[in-house]
């Protein structure tokens, strides 16, 4: 299994993001008040539990010059998040892809994490997250460990544990855990490939199924008929922000996946079979060999709102195969 740390590995979150602005560019005195009013000490207690609004109250008593500033922080959190770590997430997709259980183990307060829950699909793709926000533990204090452990039923000795933080890495190992300091995606990319997690890239991928795929016209009744008969375990509903359409996954023990799809217009039916080929680069790889050899290719390789890398072909018979990382 694989346990990330998130800001600094996944999510690319710093204050100066916001604060340069708030500076008008003044690096030199952006610098002086994140070194001075709001440190990152100052920020580690909300990370381990103390609301925002008593943090900022109690800092703008000694700092009344700053108070905008300071509000700032909890008003506009999100501008502090440029975006995911394209390369991490890529691999997070890999090992998903290949089924490998994946947590986190962070740092972050609590009231601010449900922000980026929302505003990050991949989020969605954990099977345990443990705050330090939520247990009042800060990483790298080994008793937040032990309760990552206890909540999850964690053998140490069975994770690969990622942080950017080397204290953090240095923390996990000792309590048996194998850690790897992030410093790049590639560099990760070589430290999975080494403990046998992902294949080296360039490696043709030998394809398995992810899951397939059927239109049905009652969502809610199709996936009841699945847990009470076949005791599927049902992930979050989907909704595109872009079109009328909902979709579960089931997972059925470790065989592949379902997916149930509903759309108005669209007739209960067989829809697709998704075969998994481990990256986004072999998914690329693989459709230009194919429309070389002139596959029809019914649409080429994106990236969908669900967070899926996938192209559409369409094999000799004209059945549609999603070919995804």
């Amino acid at each position: 299994m694989a346990v990330f740390d998130l800001g600094g590995v996944l999510i690319d979150w710093n204050p100066r993001y916001l604060y340069r602005k708030l500076f008008a560019g003044d690096d030199a005195a952006m610098e002086h008040f994140l070194a001075t009013v709001c440190t990152q000490s100052w920020n580690a207690q909300q990370d381990a539990g103390r609301p925002f609004a008593e943090a900022c109250t109690s800092l703008k008593l000694e700092h009344p010059a700053h108070a905008d500033l300071i509000d700032a922080w909890i008003a506009r959190q999100q501008e502090m998040v440029a975006g995911p770590i394209p390369g991490t997430v890529d691999i997070l997709a890999e090992l998903r892809a290949r089924q490998v259980p994946l947590y986190a183990l962070s740092n972050w307060s609590s009231e601010t994490f449900p922000l980026s829950l929302k505003r990050f699909d991949f989020l969605h793709w954990f099977q345990g997250i443990v705050l330090s926000g939520e247990v009042r533990l800060l990483k790298p204090d080994p008793r937040i460990f032990h309760v990552f452990f206890q909540t999850h039923a964690i053998d140490p000795a069975h994770a690969v544990y990622i942080d950017d933080v080397e204290r953090n890495v240095e923390a996990a190992t000792a309590l048996g855990m194998h850690g790897i300091v992030f410093t790049d995606p590639p560099a990760l990319r070589s430290e999975l490939v080494k403990l046998g997690l992902l294949d080296p890239v360039g490696k043709d991928p030998v394809g398995k199924i992810d899951h397939v795929a059927a239109w049905v016209s009652d969502l809610a009744r199709a996936r009841t008929f699945y847990e009470r008969w076949f005791k599927a375990t049902t992930g979050p509903l989907y909704s595109s922000a872009t079109r009328d359409f909902k979709s579960r996954f089931l997972s059925l023990g470790s065989s592949a996946r379902l997916e149930l799809m509903t759309s108005p217009g669209e007739p209960p039916r067989p829809a697709h079979l998704a075969i998994s080929v481990g990256s986004r680069e072999a998914v690329d790889r693989l459709v230009r060999k194919m429309e070389a050899a002139g596959v029809r290719i019914v649409s080429p390789p994106r990236l969908t709102g669900d967070g899926y890398y996938e192209a559409v072909v369409a094999d000799t018979e004209g059945n549609l195969v999603e070919i995804t990382s």
